[in-house]
């Protein structure tokens, strides 16, 4: 019975040692290139497709954007080729978190909606993704562009479901957003007619899932994801 031994990576590397003794200059581009090929696969991966913020189109092109159907609908210039709008996802149910906290008023349990599947349809290729809000003067809540009524939160994933903590203390009884700081991100706004304004948050988002939310409640929320893919998925 044959057994077959094969070399590892080290002993390669002292054979060519051994028969390179004899031309210096030889050994040397050999040693380059073995001590790459260690190295490069412990680099970071640099994504090259991910863009730090992207920039406002014109005039002629927001205004293409098609009224809403169901009121709201909020999107973004894909890749400068064609508007891409995001899924409007509802929460498939809202739960209690805390509840210990309640017999401290100003620790009183916060309120979570959990929003189906682990990942969002869309993925803008930008850390900085500027999005349009078109709406109807019947969607009250995203009439008003500003940070009381407009809200980018990002959600924890837990299993095949999406988490965000719409409440915390005080808020709610006084059934003001509690959003925790981790949780919502700054935005600007940037009106551009009576129905369409532009929205970005003020600075580069992590990876993970996002929302963008109108009013207090989250019963529902605008999904997105970054991973700088520069990929949607279909």
């Amino acid at each position: 019975m044959r057994y077959h031994y094969r070399k590892g990576p080290e002993e390669g590397v002292l054979s060519m040692l051994t028969n390179c003794a004899s031309g210096v200059r030889r050994c040397r581009g050999i040693l380059v290139l073995v001590v790459l090929s260690f190295l490069l696969p412990q680099l970071p991966a640099q994504d090259k497709s991910c863009k730090t913020q992207s920039v406002l189109v014109s005039a002629a092109e927001w205004g293409r954007i098609p009224p809403p159907l169901d009121g709201i609908t909020v999107s973004f210039y894909d890749s400068d080729t064609s508007w891409a709008g995001l899924n409007h996802s509802y929460a498939v149910f809202q739960s209690l978190a805390h509840r210990w906290r309640s017999f401290i008023p100003w620790m009183s349990p916060g309120v979570v909606s959990v929003f189906p599947f682990s990942g969002a349809y869309q993925s803008p290729a930008t850390r900085m993704p500027l999005f349009y809000v078109s709406h109807s003067p019947a969607a009250l809540d995203a009439s008003e562009p500003n940070a009381r009524w407009v809200h980018l939160v990002r959600a924890d994933t837990k299993q095949n479901a999406r988490a965000v903590q719409i409440t915390s203390g005080w808020s709610v009884f006084s059934f003001h957003p509690g959003f925790t700081r981790r949780e919502e991100i700054p935005l600007k706004f940037d009106v551009l007619s009576r129905d369409i304004y532009a929205i970005q948050p003020d600075r580069p988002l992590e990876d993970g899932e996002y929302f963008v939310i109108f009013g207090p409640s989250a019963l529902s929320g605008f999904e997105f994801e970054i991973g700088c893919s520069g990929a949607n998925r279909d």
